[in-house]
C-alpha cells in the first residue's frame, strides 16, 4: 500500500520473510539505541533476564521478579500489613 508515493509504515510481506528466514537482527553494540544485549546470543539474553526486574500484566502491572528474584505478591502484602504505624499526635 502506497499513501503519496510512500509505503505504509507496516510491510507484512518483509516482516513475514524476515521471520520465514530466521534471519539474524540487526545488532549495533556500540549503538545505545539497539539495547543492552544482543538479541542474536541466547546466553546474552538469558543472562539479561535472569537479573532483571520484570512487570507483566497491563493496565494493572505486577512485579513477578525484581534483580532477579522472584517476588510473590501475596508476602508483599502481608508484610506491608504488619508494619507498625506512628499514631499521630
Amino acid at each position: 500500500m502506497t499513501i503519496s508515493g510512500h509505503k505504509s509504515m507496516t510491510d507484512w510481506d518483509r516482516v513475514k520473510r524476515d521471520y520465514d528466514s530466521d534471519a539474524p537482527i540487526p545488532y549495533d553494540a556500540n549503538d545505545p539505541d539497539d539495547g543492552p544485549y544482543d538479541p542474536n546470543d541466547d546466553a546474552a539474553v538469558d543472562a539479561f533476564f535472569e537479573k532483571a526486574t520484570i512487570w507483566v500484566g497491563w493496565p494493572n502491572q505486577v512485579m513477578v521478579q525484581k534483580d532477579g528474584v522472584p517476588v510473590n505478591p501475596d508476602e508483599t502484602a502481608a508484610a506491608e500489613a504488619v508494619k507498625t504505624r506512628a499514631k499521630a499526635s
